[in-house]
C-alpha cells in the first residue's frame, strides 16, 4: 500500500502501488519495480516471529477493561509517530500492546498486559559511535554515552551501514544492534553484535546510529543520532 500526500502539486508518494515501489534516498525521490524478497530465516527474524505470535496470544486473553486502558494510551501516546511523509499518526491500542511488549522481550523482560503509565522518557544526553575494520582482530567497536545517563533505563541502539561517505542522512535499513542494560561507565562494547549483523565492515564504511532510552515499561525517548567512519587498524 502506498502513502500519498495530496496537495497542489503532489508532494510525496511512499510505498508499493501497482507493482512499483515509491521511496526517497539521500538525494531525491525514486521509483523502482517491486521484487519478491527472499525469505531469509535468520535467528533474530525467527525470534521476532515467535515473539509476535506470543504477544498476539496474550492480547487475546485481555478483558475489556485492559483493552480500554491500551486504547486510552493510544489516544494520548507518550511517543510521536511520523510516517515517511512526515505526517503524524496514531497507533491502535493493540499496536501499542505489541510495540511495548516487543521492546520488553528484546530487553529480556516478560510480557506485560497492563498498559504502562503514560510517562515520556527524556532522550540520551550524548551519543557517539566507534568502529574499526573487521579484519583487525584486536578491535573494540562501541557506542558512547554520558555516565549514569542510563541508570534505571535500557539502551536501544539501531545502526545502518552504507559505503557513501558523502551521505548526511539515512532514513531506512536500520537493524537493532543492542537492547538492554549498559556498562556503568561511558561506553558499551558492541563488537560481536556488529559483526553478527553486518558481517565484514571495511575502512570507509559509514555507520548511521540511533540511540533511545527505554524505560522498564517499554516506553522510549526520541532517538539521538550519530555517525562514524569505520577506521583502519591503528
Amino acid at each position: 500500500m502506498a502513502i500519498v500526500k495530496l496537495q497542489a502539486p503532489i508532494t510525496g508518494l511512499r510505498g508499493k502501488y501497482g507493482g512499483m515501489i515509491f521511496s526517497e534516498n539521500g538525494s531525491s525521490p525514486y521509483v523502482r519495480q517491486w521484487l519478491m524478497p527472499t525469505a531469509k530465516r535468520t535467528i533474530p527474524q525467527a525470534s521476532k516471529r515467535s515473539w509476535m505470535a506470543t504477544i498476539r496470544h496474550a492480547w487475546g486473553t485481555l478483558d475489556q477493561a485492559d483493552i480500554d486502558d491500551w486504547d486510552a494510551l493510544a489516544l494520548a501516546p507518550p511517543e510521536i509517530d511520523v510516517n515517511p511523509l512526515n505526517v503524524t499518526y496514531l497507533l491502535s491500542g493493540s499496536a501499542w500492546h505489541t510495540r511495548i511488549n516487543l521492546r520488553r522481550l528484546q530487553a529480556g523482560q516478560a510480557i506485560e498486559n497492563d498498559a504502562p503509565v503514560n510517562l515520556a522518557v527524556d532522550p540520551p544526553v550524548t551519543f557517539t559511535l566507534t568502529a574499526y575494520e573487521t579484519a583487525w582482530a584486536g578491535r573494540t567497536d562501541e557506542f558512547g554515552y554520558t555516565q549514569d545517563d542510563f541508570d534505571g533505563f535500557y539502551a536501544a541502539l539501531h545502526i545502518s551501514p552504507i559505503q557513501s561517505l558523502v551521505r548526511q542522512v539515512q532514513k531506512a535499513n536500520y537493524l537493532s544492534i543492542w537492547c538492554g542494560t549498559v556498562d556503568d561507565s561511558t561506553s558499551q562494547e558492541i563488537t560481536p553484535e556488529l559483526e553478527a549483523a553486518f558481517g565484514v565492515l571495511t575502512t570507509g564504511h559509514k555507520l548511521f546510529g540511533r540511540l533511545w532510552k527505554q524505560s522498564d515499561t517499554g516506553i522510549r525517548s526520541v532517538p539521538l543520532e550519530a555517525t562514524c567512519i569505520v577506521q583502519p587498524e591503528p
